[in-house]
């Protein structure tokens, strides 16, 4: 009669055995499941954007191409980048935005930052850089600025970073630097 009580008892303690040494296991998570992308807002919006887009991949392919110094820092060359419409319409949607709300960050007013924007026109990304300006600029000078800053350099010189696009709203100007995530 005592065994049939102690059967019980001890497989009840081997399963609270295996429930604790699995619970308390120091082996650290490996996988984590990212959170559902942002949904995708409309992407067929007009834009008036008055930036020469070839100029502007012109201006910074010249330089990722060579290579050049960020600061103290030598960047190697970089492969050139291209066009990209829906980085173009991220940028456009931030410099709109900091424009309209008189603001100038890289972080919106509700919070969001530049993967955000990019991954809300449908953009999936593997790594994404952003740059902004204000100032009466124009294509050359605000590239010029970039590359003269070694934070904005070293977005410019990401050789990860495939494609572009840049935007200007006023005298706000964000540029959006991106490669798409590999399937």
């Amino acid at each position: 009669m005592m065994k049939g009580i102690v059967r019980p008892a001890m497989i009840a303690g081997a399963s609270l055995w295996v429930l604790l040494s699995v619970a308390c296991s120091k082996t650290p998570l490996t996988e984590m499941t990212p959170p559902p992308p942002p949904p995708v807002k409309d992407t067929t919006f007009v834009m008036n954007n008055p930036v020469n887009q070839q100029l502007l991949i012109t201006l910074v392919n010249e330089i990722r191409t060579k290579g050049c110094n960020c600061g103290d820092t030598f960047m190697a060359a970089a492969a050139p980048i291209i066009w990209s419409k829906p980085l173009e319409r991220a940028a456009y949607l931030h410099s709109k935005d900091m424009f309209e709300n008189n603001y100038f960050s890289h972080n919106d007013l509700e919070g969001g930052n530049g993967g955000k924007r990019i991954a809300s026109m449908g953009y999936i990304w593997q790594a994404w850089g952003e740059n902004i300006a204000l100032g009466v600029l124009n294509e050359r000078t605000v590239v010029e600025g970039w590359f003269k800053s070694v934070t904005h350099c070293k977005v410019l010189m990401t050789s990860s970073f495939r494609e572009m696009g840049v935007a200007k709203v006023g005298n706000f100007w964000s540029q959006e630097m991106a490669v798409p995530k590999a399937f």
